[in-house]
């Protein structure tokens, strides 16, 4: 079929302009003093495409507490290789037929475009805040996540019953202040949308994932356009952005169809080891006022409650869901499928 010649034809094309750009402005040697960098997204690249976390999630605690890179350019950089690597992703998950929440899709593209707007131009965040509590926030569902995979064991399901305009209400606003985190932080609308999807209405990860990578490529595009045209403060991240490029659109794909592959606890598992991983790297490098400690402190709280908040949601409302949970199991075995089951209609997955 012409549909499984898309993506390597797109590679084609991407390689071959970048490399004809490469060569005739003579910027080969940039991989010399930047080759870290190509090396840190040859992992950032796949974590984007099989995880709810994007590139950037990698990229911007490296790029600032390893190789002391501005965390404005960090960002910008985040946004710039996300276009590319999660685009390729998206492109992947598309063409292999992957179950997704178009609902949930568009409205969190529309909030999270907003909200990266908003942080680009209008929304001002002093630094190090925004990567703060980006980090303790994910730290906090980290535990929750656990929680609802392994002590409170819930089954989950594939669908939202019921959708209107409160899901769309939810879905754009959580989406909208994510899209402000990616403004400084280059990630986050994707982070925020998974955890609503599986704390509060128990949605597979394995669907949730997929959706909420394309939610970060659109996002991404946006920001990239608005730091291109608009601000134009994109300078020596070209230069990094340059290394990085061939291996993004390889390397995000790659971990989409890997996604596909995997088992949901795999998956989950692969997320708490990220987000450990951005907790400690956060607690060790960054230095921490008594401002800043007690803002940490109250921010924990105050997720903990929300996030505790999201699990009694979905307890108090599992009984009247007239579908039942799918196994885990089914979903798999849905999820290796190259088109949609007839168990999972497209026009009831929201």
């Amino acid at each position: 079929m012409m549909r499984r010649w898309i993506y390597p034809v797109l590679v084609l094309v991407i390689l071959s302009i970048w490399a004809m750009y490469m060569l005739a402005t003579n910027q080969f040697g940039l991989f010399k003093p930047y080759w870290p960098l190509s090396l840190t997204m040859l992992f950032g690249s796949f974590v984007a495409g099989a995880t709810p976390q994007g590139g950037a999630a990698v990229a911007f605690p490296v790029f600032t507490k390893v190789f002391q890179i501005p965390s404005a350019d960090a960002r910008t950089f985040g946004l710039m290789i996300q276009s590319f690597g999660m685009t390729m992703a998206s492109i992947t998950i598309l063409l292999r037929r992957t179950p997704l929440m178009p609902r949930v899709l568009l409205w969190s593209c529309v909030g999270g475009a907003i909200g990266v707007t908003l942080g680009t131009l209008l929304i001002t965040i002093p630094n190090p805040y925004p990567k703060i509590l980006f980090t303790i926030s994910l730290t906090v569902f980290g535990v929750a996540l656990f929680i609802s995979r392994w002590i409170l064991r819930w089954p989950v399901t594939n669908r939202i019953v019921g959708w209107n305009i409160r899901h769309i209400l939810v879905f754009a606003t959580v989406s909208c202040a994510g899209g402000i985190f990616a403004a400084y932080t280059g990630a986050g609308v994707d982070g925020m949308i998974f955890i609503v999807l599986t704390l509060a209405f128990g949605i597979d990860e394995r669907m949730s994932t997929p959706t909420t990578v394309i939610v970060m490529a659109v996002v991404s595009i946006v920001g990239f356009a608005l730091h291109g045209l608009v601000v134009q403060d994109i300078g020596i991240v070209k230069n990094y952005w340059l290394v990085a490029v061939p291996i993004v659109i390889i390397g995000a794909p790659l971990g989409a169809y890997f996604l596909t592959k995997i088992s949901r606890d795999v998956l989950i598992v692969a997320i708490l080891v990220l987000i450990a991983t951005e907790m400690l790297s956060t607690a060790i490098l960054t230095p921490f006022t008594g401002t800043m400690i007690a803002v940490t402190g109250a921010v924990m709280l105050m997720t903990a409650f929300i996030f505790c908040w999201m699990l009694y949601y979905r307890y108090q409302h599992r009984p009247s869901i007239d579908i039942q949970p799918v196994p885990v199991a089914e979903v798999s075995a849905e999820l290796e499928q190259p088109a949609l089951s007839p168990s999972l209609p497209e026009k009831s997955i929201v």
